[in-house]
């Protein structure tokens, strides 16, 4: 079964996107039934404009948070509530007409906010495809405990549009358009869990960039102390990864261990790095093994000290961290060794 998507230039995504088995592709013909599949949302939609209804939603899990598609080929006037127990958000993949959302006018550029007491409102345009995020609200509660910045569940008082760094709303949809593909050629197939893993972590450092503006406005403390702050976090998070190259923790885990919410880190790492928190560990465990490659007995070894058991991913992010593959640095040193 196949869900028709026009093509995004930003995504360089197929005019035929699959619903593959694993994703939960459905389509549908009667609007009452796709109102009802996004389950929990307590939804009702009303078509307006004139012609037959086609449209369309596929579903994945990653870890906490579910990921949909829904694509609208009619106008629609949706009212609904989300269960509080999830924080639902969305970023249009593709937006043609004119829209309304909570009684603001909607672009493509905006998140929206569906979560809320008072529910949601969305006068939607003529073609509407929407990637949809619905984080369970301990794993949203995480991603911001411990922040001093802003209350943890800010975010998911109201709905609303919400202004968001574009670069980083385009990150978001691409990773959650290779999520599907991911799942479209695994045919529904359970992933490992070092697979899931990485999955997970690489969603919820995407969903943190793009809420990190919204979040902003809500208040930050001073210039001076905000930097003095980032460098004693930087270099705790710094000494702690060191320590522990071979057993890597996860940004979670990295997270509980220093006292600090999702967004403090990543905010942190980011300005000092230039990099996620994610990548930035990866980095340093790559550049570990570059090290051990020196005296090691075979990149195996090497990889496998530093906890890199799928080898596949380790030599392609190896070759593109340092621009050759790890045997060619194991073979280098071996012969500068013998020489």
């Amino acid at each position: 079964m196949q869900v028709s998507f026009p093509p995004i230039e930003v995504l360089e995504a197929p005019s035929d996107y699959p619903a593959p088995p694993g994703a939960g592709g459905m389509l549908f013909d009667d609007i009452d039934e796709q109102a009802a599949s996004l389950g929990g949302w307590n939804q009702r939609y009303i078509q307006l404009s004139a012609g037959v209804f086609r449209g369309g939603v596929q579903r994945l899990l990653v870890g906490g948070i579910g990921l949909f598609i829904e694509d609208l080929q009619q106008t629609v006037h949706q009212t609904g509530m989300v269960r509080p127990d999830v924080v639902a958000l969305g970023i249009p993949l593709h937006f043609s007409g004119e829209s309304r959302f909570c009684g603001q006018t909607g672009s493509a550029a905006e998140l929206h906010v569906f979560s809320g007491a008072n529910g949601f409102e969305f006068h939607s345009p003529k073609r509407h495809v929407m990637q949809g995020f619905e984080i369970d609200r301990p794993v949203f509660d995480a991603m911001f405990a411990a922040d001093d910045t802003v209350p943890a569940t800010a975010i998911g008082l109201s709905a609303g549009l919400h202004t968001v760094e574009q670069a980083a709303a385009d990150q978001l949809r691409a990773l959650g358009v290779v999520l599907f593909k991911w799942a479209a050629h695994r045919s529904g197939a359970s992933g490992s869990v070092v697979e899931g893993r990485r999955a997970h972590e690489a969603l919820v450092e995407k969903l943190v960039t793009v809420l990190d503006e919204p979040l902003r406005a809500l208040g930050q403390p001073s210039r001076p102390a905000q930097h003095l702050q980032a460098q004693t976090l930087e270099l705790r998070a710094r000494d702690r990864v060191l320590a522990q190259l071979d057993q890597p923790p996860t940004v979670a885990e990295l997270c509980h261990a220093l006292g600090v919410s999702r967004r403090t880190l990543q905010n942190c790492i980011q300005a000092t790095w230039g990099m996620g928190p994610l990548a930035w560990i990866n980095t340093l465990r790559l550049n570990a093994v570059r090290s051990r490659l020196k005296t090691a007995t075979s990149v195996t070894e090497a990889a496998t000290e530093f906890c890199f058991w799928h080898f596949g991913h380790f030599s392609a992010d190896y070759r593109a961290l340092f621009g050759e593959p790890p045997s060619a640095t194991l073979g280098r040193h071996r012969c500068r060794l013998a020489s």
